[in-house]
């Protein structure tokens, strides 16, 4: 097995990978579709949000299967599976095949997004020893649109969006499969324990279900979630709507990564700041974020814009991953952030077809800019609550 050096930073590359190949090459794919193949925005955006919803349906069973000690098997076989579905996306000719893969790879994506990987790193690893360790696979796969959107963005020059797709499928395939089976430990002994104490973890968890603070923390997230998908889907051609100037654009996009990266490492450095204070800090930082977008588009603007976004997410994402544990409860983490999951996954699926939707109603970029700041508002509005409402213990 591996250290916990090498399980980090193995866990940290193939989320890295995992996230550049199957979510941050949307957006450009994409809008290379649709000047290929001449299929209107919203309908593509709309294979999207089904993905997104089809994610709902896994994430509970996902925790539960995490919670019993499978998550080697559940993120290596699902990047696999991703693989082969990126390859057929590479196929496509019809909008119901598109369709068809969007969805399939949703639910893919559902079993190797940043929840499954806290989840595993809490089994394995521990509560306490979990909160640096997160921090530290965050940072790592912090760097994934640093890297992959120019990747993609030449590959897409100087391939077409078909090849492109093959290109991601054999990165994903080559580098985060082999990393995940090799990271993850297998099912021990510890997982016939947990179905044997089965029923003292079911009492654990209702009281979390019954208390004020679990559905204004779960609400504060879906805000972050729709957030986090909306600009993630949108802020390309948004960006190339108020500048029109790609280069500018694919520069201050990649600066995401290393802003995410310098927060995280800050709370490395920082570690007596506790997860509240990171949530509010965080929480306020988006709309100011968005608000920015309303200023006379510029290199320096749209840099400032993707900087203070890319830090407020590297935090919050960190406070995503520790607030069942350390807000919540010690115990079944992977069922809680499971159905926590749900209402959640429905924010990010609606998000980018909503923005898109009411992005074309308006007939103006600052329509989407608007209704994502009235999303980011509601961040840290509802996390304030929430940790100002009593725990349960």
């Amino acid at each position: 097995m591996p250290t916990k050096r090498g399980f980090v930073a193995a866990l940290g590359l193939s989320q890295l990978v995992s996230w550049g190949t199957l979510y941050y090459s949307f957006p450009l794919i994409a809008e290379a579709m649709a000047n290929d193949m001449g299929w209107s925005r919203g309908d593509i955006y709309g294979a999207a949000t089904l993905g997104l919803l089809a994610a709902v349906l896994a994430a509970y069973p996902i925790g539960a299967v995490i919670d019993h000690g499978h998550g080697r098997k559940l993120m290596g076989g699902a990047t696999i599976a991703a693989s082969l579905a990126l390859v057929v996306w590479s196929y496509i000719e019809t909008m119901p095949a598109l369709y068809a893969v969007i969805i399939t790879l949703g639910m893919l994506q559902s079993a190797l997004s940043y929840e499954p990987a806290f989840a595993v790193t809490v089994r394995q690893l521990g509560v306490l020893q979990s909160r640096s360790a997160i921090t530290a696979i965050t940072l790592w796969a912090g760097f994934s649109s640093t890297l992959f959107v120019p990747l993609l963005q030449f590959m897409l020059d100087s391939l077409g969006w078909r090849d492109a797709l093959l290109g991601l499928a054999v990165i994903n395939t080559v580098i985060a499969a082999p990393l995940y089976l090799w990271a993850i430990r297998p099912v021990d002994l510890a997982s016939e324990e947990i179905h044997q104490t089965s029923s003292i973890e079911k009492s654990r968890i209702r009281p979390i279900l019954c208390s004020l603070r679990f559905y204004l923390l779960t609400a504060s997230f879906c805000a972050y979630m729709a957030l986090f998908s909306g600009f993630t889907y949108h802020i390309y051609p948004l960006l190339i709507a108020l500048s029109w100037d790609t280069h500018s654009v694919v520069f201050a996009i990649a600066l995401i990564g290393p802003a995410q990266v310098a927060a995280r490492m800050l709370i490395l450095l920082f570690k007596e700041i506790t997860i509240i204070r990171l949530g509010l800090l965080a929480g306020m930082t988006f709309p100011l974020a968005i608000v920015l977008l309303k200023a006379p588009p510029s290199i320096f603007t749209l840099a400032i814009v993707c900087t203070l976004y890319g830090a407020a997410n590297g935090i919050f994402t960190i406070v995503r991953g520790m607030a069942v544990p350390e807000l919540l409860s010690h115990h079944n983490y992977g069922k809680i952030n499971g159905i926590m999951l749900i209402p959640m996954s429905l924010a990010r699926a609606a998000a980018p077809w909503l923005i898109a939707i009411y992005w074309a109603h308006s007939e103006t970029p600052d329509g989407a800019i608007n209704l994502m700041l009235a999303i980011a508002i509601l961040i840290p509005v509802l996390f304030g609550i929430a940790v100002n409402v009593k725990r349960i213990r």
